[in-house]
């Protein structure tokens, strides 16, 4: 059993790599911007029942470089500016590697793309996003997967935030190692 004072940052860690994956993204540096961006859309993310998140090898206490792939329902969208109205869901498909344990991960890369549908079911585009950098070091690993950009086809140049939370147990990691996790989660594209 894990002890209790390890759960919380576990929690904290796998939310993170499970973001990352939902995104396959690191977070852009922070700079000032003249205005703020504004959303475009937004949506919930849900791992594919049938696909979860998977992680090889496994997560452990120890360090590892770390190969993460992983299908997202992308559902319920909308868009609060107008811009994107055609987008209603869809299905993204990620891949990317991290050096990654329980309690954290860094040296990010991944890619991904959305296959998009409008609220007929009829194909709406692919987009195709990247990370902004690959190399992410801080307190809160949470925080290390929650950006991108889109590089092409619907929603090109807009920037994605988002955030996901477990919704499979995660508490066997620091003792027999995680290979898969499930989990839920909502992500914005900005401009």
């Amino acid at each position: 059993m894990t002890p209790p004072r390890l759960l919380r940052p576990l929690r904290t860690a796998v939310a993170a790599l499970l973001a990352s994956t939902a995104l396959a993204t690191a977070p852009a540096p922070a700079t000032a911007a003249p205005t703020d961006p504004r959303t475009v859309l937004r949506c919930r993310v849900a791992t594919a029942t049938e696909r979860p998140i998977t992680f090889s090898p496994e997560l452990t206490l120890q360090p590892r470089t770390i190969r993460v792939t992983g299908t997202f329902r992308v559902t319920h969208c909308t868009s609060p500016d107008g811009s994107e109205p055609r987008l209603r869901g869809g299905m993204a498909m990620v891949q990317g590697n991290a050096l990654a344990s329980c309690t954290g991960a860094s040296r990010i890369t991944g890619s991904g793309r959305i296959v998009w549908y409008d609220s007929a079911g009829r194909h709406a585009g692919v987009s195709r996003f990247r990370p902004l950098r690959d190399t992410v070091n801080g307190h809160n690993p949470g925080d290390a997967f929650l950006g991108g950009v889109v590089t092409s086809g619907p929603l090109t140049g807009a920037r994605l935030s988002g955030k996901a939370t477990p919704t499979s147990d995660v508490s066997q990691c620091a003792g027999l190692g995680l290979r898969t996790v499930y989990g839920t989660g909502r992500v914005r594209f900005l401009r």
